[in-house]
């Protein structure tokens, strides 16, 4: 992610910059003196430099983008009553995925709510509950543009948390897709801008692990039936003004071997109705991906920061997606194999040898059930061949 990224939402505006006057010019042949023997040539005013000239605003410029996009990252957990960080202060987890998350924008599924200051004890008492405070979401920061926290595990805070999560991630500047919301559609678009291009972010979940309280904002949360019909007013919303629509949807169930058939036929219909991308979390493993249009779904990034509890989820990657200008279609999907290592930490690493070999065979074997063919180059996957509809319209950002 580049440094100068910018968030926006769709409802922010800007005042227009104060108009400057255009110095004076000398009119050569209203104050000129007397012929001399030698011509006289005027020139425009130059004025002298001034700390207070606004700086003209650089013109965007749109070339290639690099998306990346993996699974779900606690941050730490409740144990009993205990708390248990997943990294000590100061600690960089990602440390051993430094150079598969060099792109221009990469984006992750936060389960964890946060707050500005974590209690000491967790609100609720069975089950398994997340959390984590601003110092350790700072472990976020140059690495993860967004992070989706629509998810099963955002009442874990109950509500402090609920309403903390967005404020905690806008401070340090990471966008949120599927925050509650206090009032009006769940279902929010947040735009990102990068290198020229408009992203439009939209995220979803299919359940929580808990209610919300009464006065809760609300989270979008929907049956895998229901997202087509809640999210489409959104997607062809967003369709109109950005480049590029990425669904993120938490959905599916736990350590499975792939989507279910309303997952698929969901995520046909979005790829065929406006969204570019869909890309799933939920079921702590890896899932197949799977191409529909001019789009690609990734149904399950599995994990990547997390307190694993089965053998399969440390199997882990990151899918990264490169487009040309005006493109919509990718030219370059690729699966970059990670593997999670052992407690506590679960630290994620750039898999090599025989487990990079054990991730690609899954996930290869999982989207060949999917008509979708991966081919290795290097310790990656690629897909093989993108069927792309020539005609397909450009992106239609102005």
């Amino acid at each position: 992610m580049l440094p100068g990224a910018m968030l926006l939402s769709l409802t922010a505006c800007s005042s227009p910059a104060s108009a400057v006057q255009p110095p004076p010019r000398v009119d050569p042949q209203v104050s000129a003196p007397a012929p001399a023997p030698a011509p006289v040539v005027a020139a425009a005013i130059k004025p002298a430099p001034s700390d207070m000239s606004p700086a003209p605003a650089p013109a965007p410029v749109k070339g290639p983008l690099e998306l990346a996009f993996v699974g779900d990252i606690i941050l730490g957990k409740y144990k009993l009553r205990e708390y248990a960080p997943l990294f000590a202060p100061g600690e960089d987890p990602f440390a051993g995925v430094a150079e598969l998350l060099k792109v221009d924008v990469a984006i992750a599924n936060l389960e964890t709510p946060l707050m500005h200051t974590r209690p000491g004890k967790s609100p609720i008492y069975i089950g398994s509950r997340f959390g984590a405070d601003k110092a350790a979401a700072r472990a976020l920061v140059g690495k993860f543009a967004a992070v989706s926290v629509a998810n099963n595990h955002a009442l874990d805070l109950l509500t402090p948390g609920l309403k903390e999560t967005p404020e905690v991630l806008r401070e340090l500047g990471i966008a949120a897709p599927g925050a509650a919301k206090a009032d009006g559609d769940p279902v929010a678009v947040v735009t990102l801008e990068e290198a020229g291009w408009r992203l439009a972010l939209l995220s979803a979940t299919t359940w929580t692990n808990r209610p919300p309280a009464p006065g809760d904002p609300a989270l979008p949360v929907y049956r895998t039936s229901e997202m087509r019909r809640k999210l489409q007013p959104a997607i062809s919303a967003a369709r109109a003004d950005h480049d590029l629509v990425i669904v993120l949807l938490h959905w599916g169930q736990e350590y499975t071997d792939g989507p279910d058939s309303a997952m698929r036929i969901t995520a046909q219909k979005l790829l065929e109705n406006g969204a570019d991308l869909v890309v799933g979390h939920h079921p702590h493993v890896l899932h197949g991906v799977e191409h529909h249009a001019r789009g690609l779904a990734a149904y399950s990034m599995g994990n990547f920061l997390f307190a694993n509890t089965d053998e399969r989820s440390r199997l882990s990657g990151v899918l990264r997606v490169r487009y040309q200008p005006g493109q919509r279609c990718p030219e370059r999907a690729s699966f970059h194999p990670v593997w999670l290592g052992e407690g506590p930490g679960y630290r994620p690493a750039a898999a090599t040898g025989d487990e990079a070999k054990q991730i690609r065979d899954r996930v290869a074997s999982l989207s060949k059930k999917l008509k979708t063919p991966l081919t290795a180059d290097g310790e990656a996957l690629v897909v093989e061949t993108w069927r792309c509809d020539p005609a397909a319209p450009a992106a239609t950002s102005k």
